[in-house]
């Protein structure tokens, strides 16, 4: 079993599809301290979430992670979604210019 990332701030960022009925989840955060996939402070794009138990969430990677807090809830769709990680774009830095972006894609 692969040892538990602590992360804060973190949100919980579903997914939407026009294509698809189910939404995937995944977390953006960033580390809480130094460890093997990077160090404290640096943002972070989690793989799809496949369980939650509390305050620890497993990955499709089979990744587990450790919050701090309560995520914060973000819902984008998928070319939003696509946008923020590719450009590592937080969720309140796609708020800030999401009124420019096109409608759909």
């Amino acid at each position: 079993m692969r040892p538990r990332v602590k992360l804060t701030n973190a949100t919980l960022i579903s997914i939407k599809s026009d294509l698809e009925d189910k939404v995937e989840q995944v977390l953006y955060a960033t580390f809480a301290e130094d460890n093997e996939s990077g160090k404290k402070g640096e943002a972070l794009f989690t793989t799809k979430i496949m369980e939650v138990n509390g305050l620890e969430y497993r990955t499709f990677g089979a990744d587990f992670y450790t919050l701090d807090a309560e995520p914060k809830e973000f819902d984008v769709s998928v070319f939003e979604f696509n946008l923020m990680h590719e450009c590592m774009y937080s969720p309140e830095e796609l708020l800030e210019f999401r009124d420019m972006l096109p409608a759909s894609y």
